[in-house]
């Protein structure tokens, strides 16, 4: 099957849960301008990007798009840099004159957006992606609305133990960006009583490899949160199929994802989220206010809906025997 969840199963899904995301209307002429945090090599993105060219590029609507390619400048913690691709975008939207402004994920928030928020004179905003409270960025506020990221932490590990019920002892690796840290807030806060969990924070590919060539000995399972900005010993991003292809070659724990790239890459399963589920969601919600909604009457929405993924080359690979109803329940599976 798909390597990732078919776009055409999500639409359906969200169809069902969100009847207003097929509206059309009167936005012939309109201009929507849609701002990423990351670049469009990231899966997440160009997922995010590639939904929302889906649903609005069937209207006669003008886009527009900036990305900020902050990541880089995360992990260099370059600050002015940060501050200049938000001030690109603010230039950028000036100039344009949007109808609609979508922003992704929230370095968009915090250098850009926010300081539009409750701004009666600004464009509507739309929001996604965003895994900080959105309350630190002053939304929702009038002209704000949008899609908050919520991981599916509780459900993805009752998934795994289904498989592996002994599991007990479960290793957590994220990277030190803020929606990684703001994520792992509500995740101890969900974690169950019989569950030990320990949080790692990996920045560097070495790093990465020595912790997960020890895990098998101290853990049960491995979480994996992300590794799209591990760095090697020149400082440069290690590209992400080259973290997960060792990561299947040398570790042997059951593994939980919780992105549909992810469980592609190498994790056993998750009930996982996509960004096509995202930008589906955003720019249903961007349609519906150039078709003269208020933005105060679209309630801010998150994204877990249960969309179950199993790997199946990792549990034959682990000798895992996956339950029939299990795989009847499953979203997408991994050949």
């Amino acid at each position: 099957m798909s390597r990732k969840i078919p776009h055409i199963i999500l639409l359906a899904f969200l169809a069902a849960l969100f009847p207003h995301l097929g509206e059309t209307g009167g936005n012939t002429g309109k201009k929507v301008l849609i701002v990423h945090s990351y670049d469009r090599n990231f899966t997440w993105t160009a997922d995010i990007h590639d939904a929302l060219e889906r649903m609005l590029s069937r209207h006669q609507i003008e886009l527009r798009t900036v990305f900020m390619d902050t990541n880089v400048n995360r992990i260099k913690g370059d600050e002015t840099r940060l501050t200049a691709a938000g001030r690109i975008a603010t230039e950028t939207m000036l100039n344009f004159k949007p109808d609609v402004v979508i922003t992704s994920d929230d370095d968009a928030q915090q250098y850009f957006a926010a300081q539009f928020a409750g701004n009666s004179s600004a464009p509507a905003f739309v929001f996604c992606g965003v895994n900080q409270d959105p309350a630190q960025y002053g939304y929702p506020a009038v002209n704000v609305t949008g899609v908050v990221e919520e991981l599916a932490w509780g459900e993805s590990l009752k998934l795994l133990r289904r498989l592996r019920p002994d599991i007990r002892k479960i290793l957590v690796l994220l990277d030190s960006r803020p929606s990684s840290l703001a994520a792992v807030r509500s995740m101890r806060a969900s974690t169950p009583a019989d569950i030990e969990a320990e949080w790692i924070i990996v920045d560097t590919y070495e790093n990465w490899r020595q912790i997960l060539s020890s895990s098998g000995s101290t853990h049960d399972a491995l979480a994996i949160l992300n590794y799209h900005n591990l760095t090697d010993a020149a400082g440069q991003v290690v590209p992400d199929h080259e973290v997960m292809r060792w990561t299947r070659e040398n570790v042997v724990l059951p593994s939980v994802g919780f992105f549909d790239y992810t469980v592609a890459d190498g994790a056993l399963c998750g009930v996982i989220q996509t960004g096509f589920e995202h930008g589906t969601l955003a720019g249903g919600m961007a349609l519906r206010i150039l078709n003269g909604e208020r933005v105060a009457d679209i309630p801010s929405v998150g994204t877990t809906r249960g969309l179950t993924m199993l790997n199946m080359k990792i549990a034959r690979k682990l000798r895992i025997d996956i339950p029939e109803g299990l795989l009847q329940e499953a979203t997408a599976l991994v050949e």
